[in-house]
């Protein structure tokens, strides 16, 4: 997630704790050739990943790919209230921000949402940012995947940022899906 936008709301649910159980389930996806980790952190029930251009970092970058679990975020409640909460978050971090319609589907048989998200200009870099977000419950267990521009993107780049996002899907260890084959995040396993 851009920095100055949601993760500011959400970091306060990230931890660092050494020796925490694998996952029972994970989003997987495309390779992302032409990205490295800029940061991960974890504490086992909930974890952030950050992938960047090389050269880049999470704090100046130019296109990033965030994946996020939340154990227990969803605790008593569904998509449908939690995005209303997320995109207020936003509005207070970016007045004038245009969320898109939300596409709801299912994936791996849970609930899950896509949404393209516009900032014109967010006021801690003064610059656009334009994210597209795939959001997927499980249980009371929040995953998100995020590709993200510091720029408006082009038309291209908006095609790659939907299939990558088309490639997202919730893994356990008994898929076979090729999204999953990597596992989960290495400091996850």
């Amino acid at each position: 997630m851009p920095k100055a936008l949601p993760a500011l709301l959400l970091a306060g649910l990230i931890a660092t704790a050494a020796g925490a159980a694998p996952p029972a389930e994970w989003v997987g996806q495309a390779a992302l050739p032409g990205l490295v980790i800029g940061h991960r952190l974890s504490n086992g029930q909930s974890m952030i990943v950050e992938r960047v251009p090389p050269g880049e970092t999470v704090e100046r970058w130019t296109r990033m790919v965030t994946n996020q679990r939340f154990a227990g975020q969803l605790a008593g409640g569904t998509l449908d209230r939690w995005l209303p909460n997320y995109l207020g978050g936003i509005e207070q971090g970016c007045p004038g921000f245009r969320p898109g319609a939300s596409t709801r589907l299912r994936i791996e048989g849970r609930p899950a949402l896509d949404i393209r998200v516009d900032c014109p200009r967010n006021p801690a870099t003064g610059q656009p940012e334009t994210f597209f977000l795939r959001a997927i419950a499980s249980g009371a267990t929040l995953h998100l995947a995020q590709v993200a521009f510091r720029h408006v993107p082009s038309a291209e780049e908006t095609r790659w940022a939907q299939t990558h996002l088309a490639s997202v899907t919730l893994c356990t260890r008994a898929s076979r899906s090729p999204a999953c084959r990597a596992g989960p995040e290495p400091f996850d396993r």
